[in-house]
């Protein structure tokens, strides 16, 4: 393990994932979403292809156990990320991003209704207060609509939160998958799913892009794709409990960005409410991490952990003797690849 590679080779990623949000952000007035999605996950697999065969991960890349599996999970995922993308044309781009955040809490959710997973009083508390925040994030935009600028802030927003809401099923997907398929397999079948979906939009109305819109595209794809691969290989050097909290390092990428390139000042409720969200997650992910070592033997917390990591033990062993690190694509969350993150922040709480 070296740390400080894998710390920097996760801000890495999230400064290109910050970089692909901005260049949708600059074409999203002008090129469909459908579009937009489709150069995203074609082009990015451009770097993700190359980067597995250099790897010699190809061919395990191909081999999957449950297509259609991969099918739902693409067809789910390509939702957020159409919806994160269109949020884009009605918020801000540091707006957008921070409504990503929202989806590690959903997951919590939705691992307790659809997996049966118990959750502890703390994980209520701690939503409770993510929720919260979430409320605080979507104050200015009614804020907006009632004093007569435009329904475009509250789309915007309802957009961006759909798409968060809909990234946590994504994770309960994958979570999934993970039992019979590498992780090259689940990036590799999702960029070709939401490829395919991208391309299905094409007579709904596509534009003929001039050069520079079309460079902004292809750009967009490898953007995304670098960002990815420099997560994976960021949980290489250092544990997912280290490198998945620097996701959040997204958002202020965003903000720069933002301020720079559009003239976006995020509105200062949203961002106190993104900070509720992001110390909501990152206390899931501690709280997660050291709840073994702070239970006492014997008592339901440790059983449960002890329990869960009896239940990821083949997975982890299998994983292991392939030299094989979590590794997903989109959903992005709102620019970033959602599955990446989820699959950081899962490994994390599984301590």
């Amino acid at each position: 393990m070296n740390a400080p590679a894998g710390i920097a080779l996760q801000i890495s990623s999230t400064f290109f994932f910050a970089i692909m949000s901005a260049l949708v952000r600059f074409v999203a007035d002008d090129v469909p979403s459908g579009q937009v999605v489709f150069a995203r996950s074609a082009f990015g697999l451009i770097p993700l292809v190359i980067w597995l065969l250099w790897k010699w991960r190809m061919t395990s890349a191909l081999v999957t156990r449950q297509p259609l599996g991969h099918v739902v999970r693409g067809l789910v995922g390509v939702s957020a990320m159409w919806l994160s993308f269109a949020a884009l044309a009605f918020i801000p781009l540091a707006e957008a991003v921070a409504f990503t955040y929202v989806t590690p809490l959903v997951a919590v959710l939705l691992a307790a209704v659809l997996l049966g997973e118990r959750v502890p009083a703390y994980r209520w508390a701690v939503l409770g207060v993510g929720f919260a925040g979430i409320l605080l994030m979507l104050w200015p935009s009614f804020t907006h609509a009632s004093l007569g600028s435009g329904p475009g802030p509250l789309i915007g927003a309802a957009m961006a939160l759909v798409g968060a809401v809909i990234a946590g099923l994504a994770v309960t997907q994958v979570r999934h998958l993970t039992r019979t398929e590498t992780s090259e397999a689940i990036v590799f079948y999702f960029s070709i799913v939401a490829s395919l979906a991208g391309l299905a939009t094409l007579p709904l109305g596509w534009v003929v892009p001039d050069l520079r819109t079309s460079l902004v595209l292809i750009a967009t794809g490898i953007a995304g794709g670098l960002g990815q691969i420099l997560m994976t290989t960021a949980t290489r050097y250092a544990p997912a409990s280290v490198v998945a909290p620097l996701n959040y390092a997204t958002l202020i990428w965003a903000t720069l960005f933002g301020v720079l390139a559009f003239g976006e000042w995020p509105d200062s409720l949203v961002l106190m409410g993104a900070g509720a969200v992001v110390s909501a997650g990152l206390v899931l992910v501690w709280r997660e991490r050291h709840g073994l070592k702070v239970s006492a033997p014997g008592v339901p917390q440790a059983k449960e952990t002890a329990s869960q990591t009896a239940k990821l033990a083949p997975i982890i062993s299998q994983r292991t003797r392939r030299d094989d690190p979590v590794i997903t694509g989109p959903e992005e969350y709102a620019g970033e690849d959602e599955g990446g993150q989820e699959l950081q922040v899962r490994r994390a709480s599984s301590g």
